[in-house]
């Protein structure tokens, strides 16, 4: 009985087996949707992407400029002549000299007999030098940006006072003679500033730019402790566009700050002007046939 049962389940199972395929061929296919396409054939084919506008794009462009140029240097500290009924108490006249000591010509100014004094009236300035530096813009519209800027400025750091050989003879003068320097005085300025391209301005192929900026400052001594500072920047430039992604630009910066006097125990208030020439590479981010629907609309607003 066992062997009967084992084999009418074979012959079940093999009759299974070959039905199967049998089946599998009469039946129908099954028809595969595609809902993407469906939903394209729904609509006429049309696409549903909506297209990015001049208005979307936040950020209009980048721009990357470097320069070199001129660096005016600056007084800082510019003491009057004193009389001779002037007199210091002790140690108020002092100079510090570069390498962090005390001159010895402040000294002599100091002289309680005024007849022995040879030097007098000093004065610390930085010289004129180098300026180089690089902006990064952030074009927030079509003629505004935001730069970030960065600039390196060299110079000598030198000590001036008037001197005279021998104030008794009405025939010597008091001229002005350096006493101290430091040949390795160097600046160094960073901030942002806020630039228009002033276009509707433009002038035989020249455009003003105008702006404004802040950031600090650092002036280093080859010996002397830094002296920092926030400073106020305003920034006018004439640009020249030879080739659609490149500027020649001239640039005048104006910067202003307090400047810490260790002789006189407070700050004066001190400028720096560079004046350079520099270029400029424009970097868009808009697709080119979104900027020139924005240009040709531009145009035919100002035709009207």
């Amino acid at each position: 009985m066992t062997v009967r049962k084992l084999v009418c389940i074979v012959a079940l199972l093999s009759i299974g087996a070959m039905a199967l395929p049998a089946l599998a061929d009469d039946a129908p296919a099954a028809q595969v949707t595609n809902p993407a396409a469906s939903d394209s054939a729904a609509i006429g084919g049309e696409d549903t992407a909506t297209a990015l506008e001049w208005k979307d794009y936040k950020v209009k462009g980048y721009s990357l400029s470097l320069y070199g140029g001129h660096f005016s240097g600056a007084t800082y500290l510019d003491l009057p002549a004193l009389s001779d009924r002037t007199y210091y108490t002790t140690g108020a006249g002092d100079i510090i000299a570069y390498d962090g000591s005390v001159l010895i010509e402040s000294r002599d100014m100091q002289n309680p007999n005024t007849d022995l004094r040879h030097y007098n009236a000093p004065r610390k300035e930085i010289e004129a030098g180098t300026a180089i530096g690089g902006r990064i813009g952030i074009y927030v519209a079509d003629d505004f940006h935001l730069d970030l800027v960065g600039n390196y400025m060299s110079g000598r750091a030198v000590t001036t006072m008037l001197y005279n050989p021998d104030r008794q003879n009405p025939a010597n003068e008091w001229t002005r003679v350096e006493v101290d320097e430091d040949p390795g005085f160097r600046s160094f300025k960073g901030g942002f500033s806020l630039m228009y391209d002033a276009r509707p301005a433009k002038v035989l192929g020249a455009t003003p730019l105008i702006g404004f900026g802040l950031g600090g400052i650092i002036n280093r001594y080859s010996e002397l402790e830094d002296k920092t500072a926030l400073y106020l920047e305003g920034n006018f430039g004439l640009s020249f566009q030879p080739m659609d992604d490149l500027k020649i630009i001239a640039r005048a910066d104006l910067a202003v700050f307090a400047y810490e006097v260790d002789e006189l125990g407070y700050s004066n208030m001190v400028s720096y002007k560079n004046f350079t020439l520099g270029a400029a590479w424009f970097i868009d981010t808009v697709p080119a046939e979104v900027r020139a629907e924005h240009t040709a609309s531009l145009t035919k607003k100002s035709r009207r």
